[in-house]
């Protein structure tokens, strides 16, 4: 066998040696060991990924990129991988062998090796070689010809797989290489880490010492934010959740963010982060705002922001606010928990006066509640109020001389609002108007509002009235908005009959009328329904139905036909009125 000239050894060394990138080292091996086999017309360099156990193509020459892409090959799939698998040089000058051996390739690997052949076929013959390091297999590489099945000989074979062991060894020094590079580029982060770490310590020390003085005295917001700004120097703001703001300082600079700034796109990062940003104002590049989230134990709470201007923010800036955020956060979380241990109590004094329940203990709670047992009362309920309805409902209130307490229980907003017992009666009567007059008038809001009672132990009256309010509302295909039980008329005596009372006494007096467009699909009923509706007028029932009034006559004939009566006689006419009522309560969407 002739072994490879020493000059092209040589020449292949300084080659796969030379300081470039490892991509460009693959292609220059692969090209310089077809240089030095000049009856190889094309050629693959595949390397094993260990990550996803494939051949990948690192290198290709007389193939079109698309192969490179595209082509993963399994231990022992085609030529390249049984010489990977078998750790053995292959040589093929056989092209129906060679066929044979891509045989097991799959459909996807096969479809591309073809494709992406600039001769558009299959080669004649072929020689591959192994990347053997050690005790493992790292790669392979193929070289084929297109034209003559003898073109690659055994002792090509041979030259190639001493140019593969010599390329080995430059893949493996140059991974080495690359991973001491790696491991000295981590260390110096680390090092130079560590050294802002400690001088970020050393800067914070003093300011976390006074911000643990002011926590600990139980001071808040304002004097938090006065020691941060003592220390940064710049304008700074508190802001909550839909950035209205806390608090600010300097005083005289009011804090003015751009309009749509929860949608700025650095702003929906820090929401779903809750990590500080900077954020650069489109309208003056020069400036920009540092917004650090105020994050409590498992919630955004609000933004503490800073108005930098073009100056650096320092590192130790940052660690500054970060903590001031945190503190902010165990005040706001504290004085929280106080606020929900008050509305427990206010939920217990609800549940116990909603009930009927009434002793010392509890008209104490009350009068602490700014609740005399002389005064007047009436419930509200709503359904759970959003933010922007409940803003608008306590604006509503506050605009009203009247005491309420507001809390949510089992999935209603119930409000219990007192009137002085000492007011005169048409003062009282003229509140309640008004009060019912601006919740109308709110398209917000739904409510089902009791009548008033005097006394505490009467709450839990009110309560039920405006239960039965909340079910005419919740009603499918109501439209009102607030229904007050002093309003419902006659309908308050249907809600205190059962559905199978007021169905039977329905069949009792329109049973013949029911049946009747039942079985011929009519329209009577809803002729007599909008008859008593109109009080027997036979202009507007005509107008509302839309029928001539010769329709008209000719279905209420029929209606008094079948019922056996005529509407003249006062006692039939008030049971039919009554009926129709009750139709309409139980089936009126």
């Amino acid at each position: 066998m002739e072994h490879p000239p020493i000059q092209s050894l040589m020449r292949f060394m300084k080659t796969i040696m030379s300081p470039v990138h490892e991509e460009q080292m693959l292609q220059l091996i692969l090209q310089t060991a077809m240089e030095s086999i000049p009856t190889a017309e094309a050629g693959f360099l595949f390397l094993h990924d260990p990550l996803i156990n494939k051949l990948i193509i690192q290198a290709t020459v007389g193939y079109l990129p698309a192969v490179m892409m595209m082509t993963r090959l399994s231990s022992g799939e085609g030529i390249s991988g049984k010489v990977f698998a078998e750790r053995n040089p292959i040589r093929i000058n056989n092209p129906l062998a060679l066929q044979t051996a891509m045989d097991n390739m799959s459909a996807f690997n096969y479809k591309y090796y073809v494709e992406s052949s600039t001769q558009g076929e299959i080669p004649c013959c072929c020689i591959s070689v192994p990347l053997l390091s050690e005790d493992r297999c790292i790669g392979v590489v193929t070289l084929d010809n297109f034209t003559d099945a003898q073109a690659l000989t055994e002792d090509d074979l041979q030259s190639l797989q001493i140019y593969c062991d010599l390329a080995t060894m430059a893949i493996e020094h140059h991974r080495l290489f690359r991973q001491v590079q790696e491991q000295n580029h981590e260390l110096f982060l680390t090092h130079d880490a560590l050294r802002q770490e400690h001088e970020r310590l050393q800067v914070t020390m003093d300011f976390h010492n006074q911000i643990n003085n002011l926590a600990a005295k139980g001071y808040g917001t304002p004097e938090i934010l006065s020691a941060l700004y003592r220390n940064v120097k710049m304008p700074i703001a508190v802001f909550d959740l839909l950035l209205t703001p806390i608090d600010y300082l300097p005083a005289e600079v009011k804090p003015h963010l751009p309009d749509h700034f929860l949608q700025h796109p650095a702003m929906q990062w820090v929401q779903r982060s809750k990590k500080w940003q900077r954020i650069v104002l489109e309208e003056d590049a020069s400036q920009s705002i540092i917004v650090t989230p105020i994050v409590g134990t498992d919630r955004l709470l609000g933004y503490l922001c800073a108005w930098t201007g073009s100056q650096e923010f320092m590192s130790t800036n940052k660690m500054i606010f970060e903590y001031s955020a945190t503190v902010l956060a165990l005040d706001w979380v504290k004085k929280e928990a106080v606020q929900q241990s008050q509305m427990r109590a206010k939920d217990a004094f609800v549940e116990s006066i909603l009930s009927g329940e009434m002793n010392m203990s509890l008209q104490e709670q009350a009068r602490v509640l700014g609740f005399e047992q002389e005064d007047h009362y009436i419930v509200i309920l709503m359904q759970p109020l959003p933010k922007s309805a409940r803003h608008s409902f306590e604006a509503i209130m506050s605009q009203l001389p009247i005491h309420y307490l507001l809390v949510e229980r089992h999935h209603r907003t119930i409000v219990i609002v007192n009137m002085a017992g000492n007011l005169k009666r048409e003062e009282r009567h003229n509140q309640f108007q008004l009060l019912l007059r601006e919740l109308r008038r709110d398209r917000q809001l739904s409510s089902g509002i009791g009548r008033m009672y005097q006394g505490l132990d009467k709450v839990n009256r009110s309560y039920k009235d405006a239960e039965q309010c909340m079910q005419l509302l919740l009603k499918e295909g109501n439209q009102q908005r607030l229904i007050y039980f002093g309003d419902l008329g006659v309908i308050r005596f249907f809600m205190q009959q059962s559905r199978e009372e007021l169905e039977e006494y329905l069949n009792d007096v329109l049973e013949p009328i029911i049946q009747y467009d039942q079985q011929k699909k009519a329209n009577l009923m809803n002729t007599l329904v909008s008859f008593v509706k109109y009080d027997r007028n036979l202009k507007n029932t005509t107008q509302s139905l839309r029928i001539h009034h010769n329709t008209l006559y000719y279905r209420l004939g029929r209606i008094q036909e079948l019922l056996g009566y005529s509407f003249d006689h006062g006692d039939e006419w008030f049971n039919v009125r009554m009926a129709c009522q009750i139709y309409l309560y139980l089936y009126e969407d």
